[in-house]
């Protein structure tokens, strides 16, 4: 065909790379927006320091940042745990436990970044709502928990395996991370920086996630698998009991 006729001619083709590349290096600026609300950075944390509720500054490698951020991870991963409970499945008290555990975690977290001053090392830790210590009642509030929950599961005879409902795996993950919050805070502990009462919750605090992990499955009537001591075994070979929540009114 002759010149005229081919695409690349036509006054409706698209315009040619080169000049595609023009119009858009001409083009104005984006926008820049501000806001007179509060937003969630400072700058400050730039140069890899941080600011404890003290006032002082220390690096984001600190060990006091270190514990406090599994503290954080572990409020989140427990959001996740509640975000996938089933809104068709009845969890009896789960729900409102997960809920409050959330925000004690927001105030064991408050408490790690208010590290006691050298000054004050020795003095009683106080539960004051403002970061200078944590509730030794908090642990009791959980074992009532776990011996509530515990009461209506099936005796525990076998290790088993961190899986079922969406929320039960999310519960042991749950599970692993407040271990590890618990190892960083061991040192703030010996240093006597932190309130042992803050330790106890956290240690405490894995072994009620393991318990709900239990009760999310049995909720949902999923099966619990236990632990093989033989490789290689099928999912028909494995042992799987059924946990399913009964109706009182059917029994």
């Amino acid at each position: 065909s002759s010149p005229s006729s081919s695409p690349s001619s036509s006054p409706s083709s698209s315009p040619s790379p080169s000049s595609s590349s023009s119009t858009t290096l001409s083009s104005a600026p984006a926008q820049k927006f501000t806001t007179e609300k509060n937003v969630p950075y400072t700058r400050g944390g730039d140069k890899g320091t941080s600011q404890l509720l003290t006032g002082e500054r220390r690096r984001k490698d600190d060990c006091n940042f270190e514990a406090l951020g599994c503290v954080d991870e572990l409020c989140s991963v427990v959001g996740v745990v509640h975000a996938h409970l089933d809104e068709n499945t009845d969890y009896g008290p789960l729900q409102d436990q997960l809920l409050d555990v959330m925000c004690r975690l927001f105030d064991v977290g408050s408490h790690v970044a208010k590290p006691r001053l050298a000054e004050n090392v020795g003095k009683a830790f106080v539960a004051n709502g403002v970061g200078d210590g944590i509730d030794e009642t908090l642990t009791e509030h959980l074992e009532d928990w776990i011996n509530g929950l515990t009461e209506a599961l099936p005796e525990l005879t076998s290790f088993i395996l961190p899986t079922g409902a969406k929320a039960a795996a999310h519960l042991h993950i749950a599970r692993t991370v407040c271990r590890r919050a618990e190892r960083r805070m061991v040192p703030l502990v010996d240093e006597r920086t932190c309130d042992p009462n803050a330790l106890k919750y956290i240690n405490r605090l894995s072994d009620y996630f393991f318990t709900a992990a239990r009760w999310a499955n049995y909720c949902e009537g999923r099966e619990e698998l236990q632990y093989q001591r033989q490789p290689h075994s099928t999912q028909r070979q494995r042992i799987a009991r059924t946990l399913r929540k009964t109706d009182p009114k059917s029994s």
